[in-house]
């Protein structure tokens, strides 16, 4: 039990870093689209991911946020998929067309 909470605070658990410069998924705005470039976290984390239809290159719009900004709607290749915040900071994005 305590050795998956150290994982959790990133104390002890390998974590694959986002390598390329963008934009974090967490940080965009209900109606803004994007370009997913990397998927970082665990390699557990990233197929349940795979698993749920989000890979690299894929085209993401941000539907809405709950209410205390937790979890995220997505809309990726024609469905709603939702993220916990926590999970959305490991993903990079490059942003292709910005809410105004």
């Amino acid at each position: 039990m305590f050795s998956r909470f150290r994982n959790r605070m990133g104390n002890s658990a390998p974590r694959h870093q986002l390598t390329r410069e963008g934009v974090r998924l967490c940080d965009l705005h209900p109606g803004e689209k994007a370009r997913v470039l990397e998927i970082g976290g665990s390699e557990q984390f990233r197929i349940r991911l795979m698993e749920m239809g989000l890979l690299t290159n894929d085209i993401v719009e941000v539907d809405k946020y709950a209410p205390l900004m937790d979890p995220m709607e997505l809309i990726v290749k024609g469905y709603h998929l939702s993220l916990r915040r926590m999970d959305a900071e490991k993903i990079a994005v490059e942003l292709i067309e910005r809410n105004e």
